[in-house]
């Protein structure tokens, strides 16, 4: 890209609603630099033409580039300069057509998702990294191989997906999505319903051993490891996936002859943290969505403070503080009091709990944390299930494996999320990092042992509980119950005797 037009996208880029006039601005931006400004710029594009400059008197030099997108002709960008002007490099201007014709793409999406999904979905930002998946999905969309797409929670993952089907030469055709954690049908009716588009599973991770084993029947191997299915290349798969699938197969949770074909053009879809220059625009789309002025609502402290934020939990979270801040501030400029009042942790304050379970959830203090510790014991799935769904999962992994030396990376894998984001929600909601965390839940486990095997000897409950040796384990059940083992057992033993 060349430097000058980066820079000057990067600064004139809005978000509008409407592709005219997202053009227009851009291309009034493009004719305020020095070459172009006794000029004047016309584009034309998906049936929409927009100009900028001032008009140019006979004779004049011209200069007309295609627009084009996976080798589709899209439109023209057209020049015009007085004779007595130096013309501007064609590279600049070849660079500012092809960033045209990613915008154009992207609300050609927007409106293929508003028509047949029933919401628009639109890609937005003008970063490095979202431009470098845009031309993945360009070269990408034209293709029938698979497609893994991989990121963190809360990233554009299932918008990609959507965008590759709808820059594709097969975007009139069906799009199926399973959500592969709860799915309906089985893996024919999906390819079934899918014929002649794209079979989307969402969360492939998730998927239960039977229906990855079942995949491969509907698929043709592309690397000889199974006879070919008839009429297979009429289905374009894709797959999204937050896990890392490598690990996944390494521990036995995932197929590795699936991965083998589901791994030809990956692409890792980049945190919120990792595409800092995008929060602006971000920000203003999800205010408007949620139908705030944004020019008066994003103020330039609502910005910097998001800029610093670390966003655990990317897109998904933002949407709801903008949601919560939108509803809360009645659509006035959001100033860093209104942040300090509703979402405080976007000031490096703790994030309450409310916005990880319901608001019935008692407050993140030392008892609610024995509360969860006990549930996780117990499985008691009804009050696991009002907490967020990566730490749920942590939880019921913890209460089956809490014997063995189990890692905060092995137990992130479990829940689908990165070990930094995993390690947020256990001090957010739990108050608790890891480690202290399963030692919570040794004990507890050692108490109840205790309670139900009065003649177990004292090192054997240690051991089974995962402690490696008795010194070890009798000074971390003083120090969180208050008492030594044996006095335990003692106190837990009266009421029988009474």
């Amino acid at each position: 890209m060349h430097p000058q037009v980066d820079e000057l996208l990067q600064h004139a880029y809005h978000p509008h609603p409407r592709l005219p006039d997202l053009l227009q601005a851009l291309l009034h931006a493009l004719t305020a630099l020095k070459p172009f400004s006794r000029g004047s710029l016309r584009l034309r594009a998906a049936g929409l033409e927009v100009s900028a400059g001032a008009a140019v008197p006979h004779p004049v030099s011209s200069l007309t580039l295609p627009i084009t997108y996976a080798g589709e002709p899209l439109g023209e960008l057209r020049g015009e300069w007085p004779n007595e002007m130096p013309r501007p490099t064609a590279g600049l201007c070849e660079d500012f057509a092809l960033r045209c014709a990613y915008l154009v793409k992207r609300y050609e999406v927007q409106a293929w998702a508003q028509r047949r999904l029933g919401q628009p979905l639109l890609l937005v930002g003008f970063s490095d990294a979202l431009h470098r998946l845009e031309v993945f999905v360009e070269k990408a969309a034209h293709s029938m191989l698979p497609v893994l797409l991989k990121g963190e929670f809360g990233t554009e993952k299932a918008l990609l997906a959507a965008t590759l089907h709808g820059c594709g030469p097969h975007r009139d055709g069906p799009f199926v999505e399973v959500h592969c954690a709860d799915p309906v049908d089985q893996p024919a009716q999906w390819f079934e319903q899918a014929r002649g588009g794209t079979l989307f599973l969402n969360g492939i991770e998730d998927l239960a051993h039977p229906l990855q084993t079942q995949l491969p029947q509907f698929m043709p191997s592309r690397l000889g490891q199974w006879l070919a299915v008839p009429d297979a290349h009429e289905t374009r798969v894709i797959a999204s996936a937050t896990a890392d699938l490598r690990q996944c197969v390494e521990r036995g949770r995932f197929s590795r002859q699936l991965l083998a074909e589901l791994d030809f053009l990956a692409m890792t879809v980049p945190p919120l943290r990792e595409r800092p220059g995008d929060i602006p625009s971000l920000l203003v789309a999800a205010l408007e969505r949620h139908h705030c002025d944004a020019r008066q609502a994003c103020t330039q402290a609502l910005t910097e403070l998001c800029a610093r934020h670390a966003w655990p939990e990317n897109l998904f979270e933002m949407e709801r503080v903008v949601a919560r801040l939108a509803v809360m501030t009645a659509g006035h400029p959001i100033q860093a009091a209104d942040v300090q009042r509703h979402t405080p942790w976007l000031l490096g304050a703790r994030q309450p709990e409310a916005t990880h379970r319901p608001a019935a959830a008692p407050p993140s203090t030392a008892v609610s944390a024995t509360h969860w510790v006990r549930c996780t014991v117990t499985r008691n799935l009804g009050e696991l299930a009002r907490l967020h769904d990566a730490l749920r999962k942590a939880l019921l992994y913890l209460g089956e494996h809490y014997a063995e030396p189990v890692s905060l990376g092995q137990l992130a894998d479990q829940a689908h999320v990165s070990p930094s984001h995993l390690g947020y929600l256990f001090r957010s909601v739990l108050s608790m990092t890891f480690k202290p965390l399963l030692q919570h839940i040794r004990i507890e486990k050692a108490k109840e042992i205790l309670s139900a095997a009065p003649r177990q000897r004292i090192t054997e409950v240690a051991l089974n509980v995962g402690f490696g040796d008795l010194s070890h384990f009798e000074k971390s059940f003083r120090r969180i119950v208050g008492q030594t083992p044996t006095e335990f057992r003692r106190e837990a033993r009266q009421p029988q005797a009474a």
